[in-house]
Formats: structure tokens, C-alpha cells, sequence
């Protein structure tokens, strides 16, 4: 083979390379869009307004919670600089777990709770 020859099997093994990369993408992008969907397929299902509901509870049950505004629910740090100012240099929420128990009991009072014997039972009788 002489120079030209090989220059044009580079060109042609390039393109060829090329092509099966872009392939390449376009299947694993596939692979994770059907990964997602079989993740997907066991989790409940929420229509628009059901997910809205959730959301404006969560939203209220934030805006409506006391301890946000309360001082002694976090914990934070002053310092000084070498100039005399001083800085918040640390700050923790406290009450995080205070605040979850709202938000749940909000988003629990959108929906009928079902107990695991209902579940059963359906099984059972079918």
C-alpha cells in the first residue's frame, strides 16, 4: 500500500469510528431512558393536581411553621476579624426534625392512608 492508499483507509476508519460512536451514544442513551422507566414502573402513580396538592402542602406547612423565626432553634458562631468587625461565621438549624413531622402531617392529612392488612385482604379475596 503506498501513502495514499493508507490516508484513505485512516479517512475511511475514522468515519467508521465516528458512526459507531454517535450509535454508541444514541443506545446508551436509550439504555438509561429504560433503565428510568423500570424504575419508574413501581412507584405510585401522582396526576398533575395530586402532585400540586402535595406541593402547596409542603409550601404552607414551611411558611406556616413558628420555629423558623425562633432563635433558639439554631445554633450559630461569631467571630472576629483582624479589624474588629464582626461576622457570622457558622449557623445550624436545630429544629429539622420538628419541621419534617409538620410537613408530613400536612401531607398526610391530602391523602387516605391505607393499612397493611387492606392490602392483604384485597389479595386474599380476588
Amino acid at each position: 500500500m503506498n501513502k495514499e492508499e493508507l490516508n484513505q483507509e485512516i479517512g475511511k476508519l475514522k468515519a467508521s469510528l465516528e458512526a459507531h460512536e454517535s450509535q454508541v451514544k444514541d443506545l446508551q442513551q436509550d439504555l438509561k431512558v429504560a433503565e428510568k422507566k423500570l424504575a419508574d414502573s413501581n412507584k405510585p402513580k401522582l396526576t398533575i393536581e395530586q402532585l400540586n396538592a402535595i406541593e402547596n402542602a409542603i409550601e404552607t406547612a414551611i411558611n406556616s411553621y413558628n420555629g423558623l423565626n425562633e432563635e433558639n432553634c439554631y445554633d450559630y458562631e461569631m467571630s472576629m476579624e483582624y479589624d474588629n468587625k464582626i461576622y457570622l461565621s457558622h449557623i445550624e438549624f436545630n429544629d429539622g426534625d420538628d419541621l419534617a413531622r409538620v410537613i408530613y402531617a400536612k401531607v398526610e392529612d391530602l391523602f387516605g392512608v391505607a393499612d397493611e392488612s387492606d392490602d392483604t385482604q384485597d389479595v386474599t379475596n380476588e
